[in-house]
């Protein structure tokens, strides 16, 4: 059974709670039985009925997994769309509006140059008619009763992190690291994950350390009001006048919840064994070395209140509010605010980690600070001598302490507001990255998320240099003589045997065309015009009933009702496609056409013009570079915290959002960057090319970790070189469909283009293939069980890099990957593997 068979369980799971009695026992039961949500290692395994060996045409996951609750065919019982939107003007000039709480066009950081203006429309989009027909009807549409429709409108976003608070019934967990959070109609619900580690897989346990509500039972609706690059906001409400707001950002130490006119009410699971206000000090806070007075002043009426309670299960947490309330404990698990009236103000929840005592001389110091805006900016490519190619990236954020009679702030990118600082996280990938940020000293101890332990920084921007690693349509190295002709040779044998496709899918379509393109690529790369001009024409043939013509088996449509284009069989079955009418998978299956057209359009710009709209459409798709678009979401998989992509698009799963193929995402953005480029994009190319380097920086660590970093980030006895999938809440060695290693190490690599170098090194290749025998050599067990099939084939195109006389013999024994060919596994080695000694 695979991991989203839980979800059903999930959605109808009881959140217990420990029984209110008098007085504060000295211990209760531990909460065995009563977590919110615990992920297993049993949860990703191959589904019923498949073989667990290789099949000749590699198979992809039939999402959505079994188990996962799939709506009938008809509308939410609590939405307000209708059948009737085939008619929808999907040209009209439509007015774009803020994303909730943020005006997109604000902030700026003054003193950066971004290498994209996201709040103008982009260059990819031309203005004329949309390409594909209008979807006339889809099976599953947004549940209106789960966000505001006035402040959040279609384009809808599909697989954010937070994407559980909107889909089914929007109870499912979100995972604003390093807390879990469930958003109830009537409250939330805070949990601190505990990971454990087995050997395929670390899990995480959540349990609803913390309930957070109103007293008098006045909040009874909460709906999604906002997002912006970063975060999204809740807000709840009810009778009379009560609200509670949140907006979640991943990162936070402390989750902040905005009162309104409510009494605050604390449960637990746990019990309650000591409840202690805390004093506060100027030294304390930090604020006598200001030298300011209005400030000190200032920063004295505004610190938050704090109060410290240990539970039974060991745990330490810090309450922080403003106003001040006075808690008291009811029973042995809840705290209510004993002061007259109600309360608007906030009140923010910390876990004190594995230090509790040096841990509350930092937390204590940045109480009360917390971030209302999220935004991103992506300096222009730089190449300093020394550094190299690398553009900074900023994650700045407005908080509550900034002046709020000014709406847009503009800061000084080497200067913070004159106001209290954000504490924030960074994950293991920013750290060596980090660049006018710093770790705190001392810092916080004992936080991680499913990619790691945590690092504190404080500061409202967080910059980080993202070194680029430059690619392009040719192969990293010079081909050899000997080499060439052993390519030419094997090309006309594929120009002759391997250009049909018939898959009627798009994914499988997808791999078919672009491994067309690539045969194409590298005849034009080695002098071969002929093959070239044969190629060219094959593409052209097989994606003109696709793009231009309309009439393929299952054709792409434009979702009139989400803002995307899906395929026809994908919006009628949720299990079709892989999941794609649901946004599952897209930057997999239309990287593959980008690549298609960006070959076109390098080398033949009149048989590629036809096919310039559609194309451009399908890369808004999934990587649309602009905020102010009317028809498609901005960059509908990336997530500029994680530094990756999620590929789940509308399936609610208890352990968040996943991502599988990061080989594939990688693809996605090669071939954007490829495209922008053939185009002459130039702007366009570069942000991509900066995304391309950040999911590969990603997708290298996280997915591809060598033995000591997978002991580091996931724990032992996990020490394996690959993980299968990644979720918010844990790492899988497994695969959606099978559980075979070479599956596992295969889907992070393929498709192998000249791309695949920022993903696959050869520092990885030697720890994962142990070639002295010192280790298990996790990689080349998997090869010898492949058994010279398609996936063993990508394993020993990796392990070429570490011993091309050893690896190209058995590379070429295989049969290639019906995305691959013998062709393109020569100009891979030859170009990226071993050089040969002269």
């Amino acid at each position: 059974m695979r991991i989203a068979g839980f979800v059903a369980s999930v959605a109808t799971a009881l959140i217990l709670h420990a029984e209110s009695t008098a007085g504060t026992p000295a211990m209760l039961p531990d909460t065995a039985g009563k977590e919110l949500w615990e992920s297993t290692p049993e949860a990703t395994q191959p589904p019923a009925g498949m073989p667990a060996s290789y099949r000749p045409v590699m198979v992809r996951r039939p999402q959505p997994p079994s188990g996962v609750h799939v709506p009938a065919p008809k509308d939410h019982a609590d939405s307000n769309e209708q059948d009737g939107r085939a008619d929808f003007n999907r040209n009209a000039p439509l007015e774009p509006t803020a994303f909730g709480f943020q005006v997109r066009g604000a902030p700026y950081v003054q003193g950066i140059k971004s290498a994209l203006d996201f709040n103008q429309q982009s260059a990819l989009n031309t203005g004329k008619d949309m390409a594909f027909d209008n979807l006339a009807n889809t099976a599953y549409k947004p549940n209106t009763g789960l966000f505001d429709p006035e402040k959040i409108k279609m384009p809808y976003e599909t697989n954010r992190w937070w994407l559980n608070l909107v889909v089914e019934n929007g109870i499912d967990p979100i995972h604003p690291y390093p807390y879990m959070v469930k958003c109830q109609k009537n409250s939330s619900i805070v949990g601190f994950p505990k990971f454990s580690a087995a050997q395929n897989a670390m899990t995480s346990s959540q349990v609803a350390d913390w309930e957070i509500g109103d007293a008098a039972g006045s909040l009874t609706n909460r709906l999604v009001t906002g997002s912006d690059a970063l975060g999204v906001e809740v807000t709840w409400s009810g009778s009379a006048s009560a609200t509670m707001k949140s907006r979640f950002y991943k990162g936070q130490p402390f989750v902040t919840f905005q009162t309104g006119s409510m009494k605050p009410s604390l449960k637990t699971i746990h019990a309650i064994l000591k409840v202690d206000l805390l004093g506060r000090t100027v030294s304390s806070y930090g604020v006598n070395e200001a030298g300011n007075a209005t400030k000190l002043a200032r920063q004295m009426v505004e610190a938050p209140s704090l109060t410290q309670v240990t539970l039974n299960d060991g745990s330490q947490w810090l309450i922080a509010s403003k106003p001040p309330i006075t808690w008291t404990q009811t029973g042995t698990s809840q705290l209510v605010s004993q002061d007259s009236g109600t309360h608007t103000g906030f009140i923010q929840l910390a876990h004190m980690g594995d230090k509790p005592a040096d841990n509350l001389n930092v937390l204590q110091k940045y109480a009360g600070t917390y971030p209302i805006e999220g935004s991103v900016t992506y300096a222009q490519i730089q190449n300093n001598q020394g550094i190299g190619r690398s553009a900074d990236v900023l994650m700045f954020y407005k908080t509550n302490t900034d002046d709020s009679s000014v709406s847009t702030r503009v800061y000084q990118a080497d200067s913070v507001p004159a106001s209290m600082t954000l504490l924030s996280f960074v994950l293991p990938h920013h750290v060596a990255l980090l660049n006018q940020t710093a770790p705190l000293s001392p810092g916080l101890s004992g936080y991680r998320s499913a990619k790691g332990p945590l690092t504190a920084v404080a500061g409202n921007i967080i910059t980080y240099r993202q070194p680029l690693e430059s690619v392009s349509f040719d192969g990293a190295q010079t081909i050899s003589s000997s080499d060439k002709d052993a390519i030419q040779q094997q090309l006309l044998k594929d120009v002759a045997q391997s250009t049909n496709v018939t898959a009627p899918d798009p994914y499988f379509f997808g791999k078919g065309i672009a491994r067309i393109a690539r045969l194409y690529q590298i005849a034009m790369e080695i002098g071969d015009t002929g093959s070239a001009s044969t190629l060219g024409k094959r593409l052209v043939a097989l994606m003109t009933p696709w793009l231009c013509a309309k009439n393929n088996e299952d054709p792409l449509k434009y979702d009139v009702f989400w803002g995307g284009i899906v395929s026809q069989k994908g919006a009628d079955d949720s299990g079709a496609d892989f999941g794609q009418g649901r946004y599952n998978d897209h930057h997999f299956h239309y990287g593959y056409f980008l690549y298609a057209g960006a070959i076109l359009a390098k080398y033949d710009v009149n048989a590629f013009q036809p096919f310039q709209e559609p194309l451009n459409q399908l890369l808004r798709d999934y990587a649309n570079p602009s905020y102010v678009d009317a028809q498609f979401p901005y960059m509908r998989h990336f997530d500029p915290y994680d530094g990756h992509s999620w590929a789940a698009g509308l399936y609610t799963f208890g352990d968040g959002r996943n991502q599988e193929s990061t080989g594939e995402a990688i693809n996605a953005y090669y071939s954007a960057y490829l495209y922008a480029k053939a185009t002459g994009l130039e702007d366009t190319a570069d942000f991509y090319e900066i995304v391309l380097n950040m999911e590969a920086t990603s997708g290298k660590l996280y997915w591809h970790p060598t033995t000591a970093q997978a002991k580091e980030l996931y724990m032992e006895p996990f020490v394996h070189n690959a993980v299968g999938v990644l979720w918010s809440a844990k790492a899988d060695f497994a695969t959606f469909f099978g559980a075979d290693a070479e599956f596992i190490f295969g889907i992070q690599m393929i498709p192998f283009t000249p791309a695949t170098k920022l993903l696959v090194t050869p520092e990885w290749v030697k720890d994962a293939w142990c070639p002295d025998g010192s280790c298990s050599g996790d990689m080349k067990v998997a090869a010898d069980h492949a058994n010279y099939n398609g996936w063993a084939q990508f394993l020993y195109s990796a392990y070429s890099m570490i011993n091309r006389e050893q690896a190209l013999p058995l590379a070429m024994k295989c049969a290639p990957d019906d995305g691959n060919t013998l062709t393109n596994v020569l100009h891979w080695i030859a170009t990226n593997g071993q050089q040969k000694s002269s």
